[in-house]
């Protein structure tokens, strides 16, 4: 369809439409972020809490450490992510408040501020770094446990 033959109704609509589309998948990954990292961070201290806990060689420790931690700041970013989310939406509701109060007629695409978009960016994008090495580095751990001999 040539661009300039459709309708600006039909334009906004559709941008309306891939707009919720992708709040609806960022919101999906976030989640699935945070449950696998909760998830996985949850099993493996029960495992160590158990009354009989693996015995790691300190290298395998350390990887253990690393991916804990990870994983809880992994956590914690997903959450901040969620906050600047929210702010985001509430940013863009005040600028179609403020058009509505000044009687603005015609059609404008509505964005956050670009320093809350840059925001929600790096601790989105932290989050799923933070998860991944949170994984490999458990994965890490496992490897050298499975390798270690018997009680060392």
């Amino acid at each position: 369809m040539d661009q300039e033959k459709v309708p600006i109704v039909e334009s906004l609509g559709m941008f309306n439409t891939y707009s919720v589309e992708i709040r609806s998948k960022i919101d999906g990954l976030v989640r699935q972020v945070l449950l696998l990292s909760a998830g996985v961070q949850a099993i493996t201290i029960g495992a160590f809490l158990s009354s009989t806990p693996p015995k790691l060689p300190p290298s395998a420790v350390e990887l253990l450490q690393l991916g804990w931690l990870s994983l809880s700041l992994c956590v914690v970013l997903c959450l901040i992510f969620m906050l600047g989310q929210f702010f985001a939406m509430i940013n863009v509701g005040l600028k179609f408040k403020s058009k509505i109060e000044q009687m603005r007629s015609g059609s404008e695409v509505m964005v956050a501020a670009k320093p809350l978009r840059a925001f929600n960016w790096i601790v989105g994008l932290g989050a799923f770094v933070s998860c991944a090495t949170g994984v490999v580095a458990l994965s890490g751990a496992a490897m050298a446990l499975i390798g270690s001999p018997v009680g060392a």
